[in-house]
This record gives structure tokens, C-alpha cells and sequence, in this order.
């Protein structure tokens, strides 16, 4: 597998981009700007097969009529995308869609997934969608009032990926370390708080999940050179798995 890290800060990151990552041909979170910065990437979205949301925040969500259309637009709809999500989901999509582009019609998204060529499976804690190729399992996360919040497992090749961003530390943070082989974690704050992980949360989990090889994302614009026990990707680069 190659991962490709499109983003790994936060909202309020002044040096990265939102946090997404591209696992093969898996996109994880579309949020504001993510849509550009793949383009900038040479990464296109016929060679997207799935789309994977973690949550309806801003900066995970909003990009979704951007790359519909531009995938429309382009002539690259022919094969139906999963978006992989939440409960609720496909409704705020719609909503979203109403608001940015939204011409008076108010049956213009009554054939939503029909127009797009996409179809929404929408997840809770404990449930999977998969195929001969993959399986993604969705868990429960823990982010102030937001619901739904969303981690996930990817099992494909024989090898798991977690990713768990925008979460506190919880239970099911620490089944997605025992059961993966490398997991992209909520690293938003040195320290923790109401809705984020910090940094030496995140330490411990490397410690007590030492077959997880876990690279922290989601991250605030702070200094981390000093730290060795977990690894600190950054835009655009590539991790082979």
C-alpha cells in the first residue's frame, strides 16, 4: 500500500493543509481545500474509488461539492464512488449542495446519488463495508458535542490502517492501535483537551501498542523535533506500507 498525507493540520494550521490522507485509492476527509491541493498533487479523481468521511466539520466535509462536480465536469462519474460515512450524512451532503449551489429548484437534489454516481453507506460503531478488495470498519470517536464522529480501520493486502482524527483519547482510539498496523491519530494540542488528543496521549499509545506504528496528524502549528516515540508526517509525503 502507498499512503499519501494530502494534509495533516488543523483548521487553524497556518503551515498545512487540512488533515486527509489518500490510502491507494481511498480518500480519507474532504474538507476546505483538500480538492485543490490533490490537483496540485497530480492526483485526479478518476483515480479515486472511495471516499471516507470521518465527520460533517469544515474542515473535513466541505470540499465534497467541489470534487462531485469537478468529477461530473471532467466526464470521470462513469464508475459509482462509495462515500463511506455517518449517519445523517448523505442529508447534510444534500443540504450542503442546496446552500452552495442551490438555484431556487427545490427538487434540483432529489436524485442525488443518481446524478453524481455516488452511493452513501452510512456506518455505525461496530459496522463494516467491504468488497473482494478491501473492508473498512467504522468505530465511535469522542469530539465535544459532535455527532457523528468517526474513526476507521482499512484492512487491505493483509495489512490495517486506522485513522482516528478529531477525537479524544477513548476506547475505541485504543482498538484501532491494537489492531493496526500503522494508525494516523489526533495529535492536535501538546496537551489534551474537551475535544482533541495530545501529544503525550499519543506518546502512551506507541507505548502500549508498540506493534502500531503510529504517525501523528491533525496538528496545531507547535515545535515537535524533540520527540522520537512517534512520527510527524508532513503535506504530500509518502508512506509505503
Amino acid at each position: 500500500m502507498e499512503i499519501r498525507c494530502i494534509g495533516t493540520g488543523t483548521m487553524g494550521s497556518t503551515t498545512r493543509g487540512n488533515q486527509s490522507i489518500l490510502v491507494d485509492d481511498i480518500l480519507f476527509d474532504i474538507g476546505s481545500g483538500v480538492v485543490k491541493k490533490i490537483e496540485a498533487m497530480q492526483i485526479y479523481t478518476k483515480s479515486i474509488k472511495y471516499l471516507v468521511i470521518t465527520h460533517v466539520h469544515a474542515d473535513h466535509f466541505v470540499d465534497l461539492p467541489n470534487y462531485l462536480i469537478g468529477r461530473s465536469i471532467r466526464k470521470e462519474n462513469s464508475q459509482t464512488l462509495p462515500i463511506i460515512c455517518g449517519k445523517g450524512v448523505k442529508e447534510k451532503a444534500i443540504k450542503l449542495f442546496e446552500l452552495c449551489f442551490g438555484d431556487g429548484n427545490k427538487d434540483k437534489y432529489n436524485n442525488f446519488e443518481e446524478k453524481y454516481n455516488v452511493q452513501f453507506i452510512e456506518l455505525e460503531d461496530g459496522q463494516s463495508y467491504s468488497n473482494n478488495r478491501i473492508k473498512l470498519t467504522a468505530y465511535d470517536l469522542e469530539h465535544g458535542g459532535c455527532k457523528p464522529i468517526l474513526g476507521y480501520t482499512l484492512e487491505k493486502e493483509g495489512k490495517v490502517v486506522g485513522y482516528a482524527t478529531d477525537t479524544t483519547l477513548c476506547e475505541n482510539v485504543e482498538k484501532i492501535c491494537q489492531k493496526c498496523d500503522i494508525a494516523f491519530l489526533d495529535a492536535t494540542n501538546t496537551i489534551p483537551t474537551k475535544s482533541h488528543m495530545g501529544l503525550d496521549e499519543v506518546i502512551e499509545l506507541s507505548k502500549k501498542y508498540p506493534k502500531c506504528k503510529i504517525y501523528a496528524v491533525h496538528r496545531s502549528d507547535y515545535v515537535h523535533s524533540h520527540i522520537k516515540e512517534i512520527n510527524f508526517p508532513e503535506d504530500e509525503q509518502i508512506i509505503k506500507l
